[in-house]
C-alpha cells in the first residue's frame, strides 16, 4: 500500500512555486481550467502537499474526462489525504480491478467496516496480497483488532505475534500486542508486552511518538492494577526521557491529586486508529509527510476524538506549511487535554508565520495570564518580539518570566541568555553582561552562550583572552556550527591574527557555504593576507547570497575600491 502511495501521489514532475492560499481563486482557475491544465496544476499541487487544491482539480479533470482511470485514482488518493472518506470510498468503487490504487482502496474500506463494527467485513478486505514489512504490519494490526472485536482474543494476539521484523516493526508489534491484551483483561499480560515495546531504547529516535505512548500506556494500566510503584518507576523513566512529555506530566498531576486514570486504548475502533498513528507519526518523523498526512487522516477517520492524531496531524500541515490547517486541527484540542497548552503554543507560532503578529502574541499572553509560571509561553512571547526587533517589551517579558524564579535552575538558563540578547541590543551591556553569566553560572556548557559573550568582549576590546577562551570552548562544543567557527576566525581577524582567521574562516565557509556575512568574512581575511583576487571572489559570493542590506552596500563598496577599515556586525546566533 505505501508503494501505492508514493506511486500514485508523485505523479507529475513540476514543482509549484507557491501555494494559492485563497479558495476563491482557486475555484475560479479550476472553473476555467482545461483538461490539460487541471490535470497540471493538480499535479503540480499533490507535490506540493495542497491536497485540498489537488482535490479541486482532479475533480475538474475527471469532470471532462469520466471515463480516465489513472485521474480516478488519482482523486481517490488525493481525497484521503484530504480526509474526505466518506468522498474517497465513493470514488473506490469505480476503481479498476488490478489498478495501482486498489491495495489502498481496500485498507480505506477496511477501516471504514472497522468504523461501523462490520468485522467479518475487515477480515474478507484484509484477505489481499501485502507488498510490504509496514502493509503487512499494518494489516495484521487490523486484523488483529477485529479477530478481538469477534471474541477471539488468543487469536488475535497470536496473529499478531506471528509477524516477525526488524526493531521498528518489533516495539509497534509488541506495542500493539500490549494493547490488544489489555482489551482482553489480561493486564500483567499487557504490562510485560509493553516493557518488551520499550526494552530498546535506541528505537525512540526514530519512533518517539509510539515508544511514549507505551510507556504511557504501562503507567495507566500499573495504576489501574494497582501497582502504584511500577507505575511511578515507569512514569520517572519517561519523564528522564522526554521530561515535558504533556500526557505524562498529566499522569503525574492525577496521580498526585488521587484521580483515576483511564486506560490508553478503550476500543477497538481506538486500536486501529492507533496503530495507524503509530505508522503516521513514525512516517512524518523520517520526511515522509504525504504519506503520513495519509495514515493520520485515516487515524482520523476512525478515532475522531483522539487528541494525539490531531496534534500529529497538525504538525503534519505545519511542516507542509499551511498553518491555517494546522491551526484548525489544533481548535480542537480541548482545554481539559493534557495537549492544550502546547496546543495554544503552536497555534500562536502559526499565526507568526502567517504575520497575524497581534494575533499571536495575544494566544501567548493569554498563556501566562492561565498560568503565570509556564516559563515557555515566556519565552516563545519573548522570542516573537525579538524576531520583530521588539527588544524593550521582550526584555519585559524576559524580566517578568525571571521575577517568577526566585530559585533559577539550570534549565532556566535559556531565559538568562535571551534576556542578555534582549539587552544588549537595547545597548545596555552591563544588564546583558550578567544575564549572559549567569545564563553560564546555572549551565556552564552553553556554546551559543560562550559564543556570544565571549565575542561580544572581544569585539568591545575587552576580556581579551577568557574572550577567546569562551569561543574556543563554544567551538569544541559544537565544531559544527558555522556561526560558532565564523565566530573564532572573525575574533581572530578583530586581533589582527589574520593567517588564523584565514585559516578558521575557511572552515565556516565549508559549513555553510551560502552565508553571505562569513563569505564576507573570509574575503576580508583573503585581503589581510594579499589575497585579493580570492577576496574578490569571496565578496561576490557574498553578495550573490542575498545579504543585508546595510551589507550589500558595504560589499558592493568594497569590490569597487577595495577594503576600507570599518566596523563590522559580529556574526552571532
Amino acid at each position: 500500500m505505501l508503494v501505492a502511495f508514493a506511486a500514485l501521489w508523485t505523479a507529475g514532475t513540476v514543482r509549484a512555486s507557491a501555494n494559492v492560499d485563497d479558495r476563491a481563486e482557486i475555484a475560479a482557475t479550476v472553473a476555467r481550467s482545461s483538461l490539460a491544465g487541471s490535470l497540471l496544476a493538480a499535479q503540480i499541487a499533490a507535490r506540493d502537499n495542497d491536497d485540498e487544491a489537488a482535490v479541486a482539480f482532479y475533480q475538474r479533470s475527471l469532470a471532462l474526462d469520466p471515463n480516465d482511470a489513472a485521474i480516478r485514482e488519482l482523486l481517490f488518493l488525493a481525497l484521503t489525504a484530504n480526509g474526505r472518506i466518506a468522498e474517497a470510498l465513493q470514488i473506490a468503487s469505480a476503481l479498476p480491478e488490478g489498478g495501482n490504487a486498489r491495495d489502498v482502496a481496500r485498507l480505506v474500506n477496511a477501516i471504514d467496516a472497522a468504523k461501523r463494527k462490520s468485522w467479518d467485513r475487515v477480515a474478507e478486505l484484509l484477505q489481499g496480497r501485502r507488498t510490504g514489512e509496514l502493509d503487512r504490519l499494518v494489516e495484521e494490526a487490523i486484523k488483529s483488532w477485529a479477530i478481538l472485536a469477534t471474541g477471539d482474543a488468543g487469536k488475535a494476539v497470536d496473529t499478531l505475534k506471528a509477524l516477525q521484523g526488524p526493531d521498528w516493526i518489533s516495539l509497534i508489534r509488541d506495542y500493539q500486542i500490549g494493547l490488544l491484551q489489555m482489551q482482553a483483561g489480561k493486564g500483567r499480560e499487557a504490562v510485560a508486552s509493553f516493557e518488551s515495546a520499550t526494552k530498546n531504547e535506541i528505537a525512540a529516535a526514530v519512533l518517539t511518538e509510539t515508544f511514549m505512548r507505551a510507556i504511557e500506556a504501562q503507567v495507566r494500566l500499573q495504576h489501574i492494577l494497582g501497582d502504584a510503584e511500577g507505575a511511578k518507576k515507569t512514569l520517572e523513566r519517561g519523564l528522564n526521557l522526554v521530561p515535558n512529555n504533556p500526557p505524562l506530566r498529566q499522569i503525574e498531576k492525577l496521580i498526585a491529586e488521587g484521580k483515576p486514570l483511564p486506560a490508553l486504548v478503550t476500543s477497538p475502533q481506538q486500536g486501529i486508529g492507533e496503530i495507524l498513528y503509530n505508522i503516521g507519526t513514525a512516517l512524518s518523523r523520517q520526511g515522509g509527510t504525504t504519506f503520513a498526512q495519509s495514515y493520520l487522516q485515516l487515524a482520523k477517520h476512525i478515532h475522531p476524538a483522539s487528541d494525539a492524531i490531531a496534534m500529529a496531524l497538525a504538525g503534519v500541515y505545519e511542516t507542509s506549511k499551511f498553518h491555517d490547517r494546522a491551526n484548525a486541527e489544533y481548535q480542537s484540542i480541548a482545554e481539559s487535554s493534557a495537549y492544550y497548552r502546547r496546543a495554544r503554543l503552536e497555534t500562536a507560532l502559526n499565526f507568526n508565520e502567517m504575520k497575524r503578529v497581534e494575533e499571536a502574541k495575544a494566544e501567548l499572553r493569554a498563556l501566562i495570564d492561565s498560568d503565570p509560571d509556564d516559563m515557555t509561553a515566556y519565552l516563545t512571547l519573548g522570542s516573537v518580539m525579538a524576531q520583530h526587533e521588539e527588544y524593550r517589551e521582550a526584555a519585559a517579558i524576559y524580566d517578568a518570566a525571571v521575577a517568577r524564579l526566585p530559585n533559577p535552575e539550570s534549565h532556566n538558563w535559556n531565559l538568562f541568555y535571551r534576556r542578555g540578547i534582549a539587552y544588549e541590543r537595547l545597548q545596555q551591556w552591563d544588564k546583558a553582561e550578567q544575564n549572559f553569566r549567569k545564563s553560564l553560572e546555572l549551565s556552564p556548557r552553553q556554546a551559543d552562550v560562550l559564543n556570544y559573550l565571549g565575542y561580544s568582549w572581544i569585539d568591545m576590546g575587552r576580556n581579551l583572552d577568557e574572550g577567546m577562551d569562551m569561543i574556543k570552548q563554544a567551538v569544541d562544543l559544537k565544531p559544527r556550527s558555522g556561526f560558532i567557527v565564523d565566530s573564532l576566525g572573525w575574533a581572530y581577524y578583530r586581533l589582527g591574527k589574520y593567517d588564523d582567521a584565514v585559516q578558521e574562516l575557511e572552515r565556516a565557509v565549508e559549513l555553510m557555504p551560502s552565508d553571505p556575512v562569513v563569505n564576507d568574512h573570509l574575503g576580508d581575511a583573503y585581503w589581510k593576507v594579499g589575497r585579493k583576487l580570492e577576496a574578490t571572489f569571496q565578496w561576490n559570493h557574498a553578495l550573490a547570497s542575498k545579504p543585508e542590506q546595510d551589507d550589500e552596500a558595504k560589499i558592493k563598496e568594497k569590490l569597487r575600491v577595495g577594503l576600507v577599515e570599518q566596523v563590522k556586525t559580529p556574526a552571532l546566533q
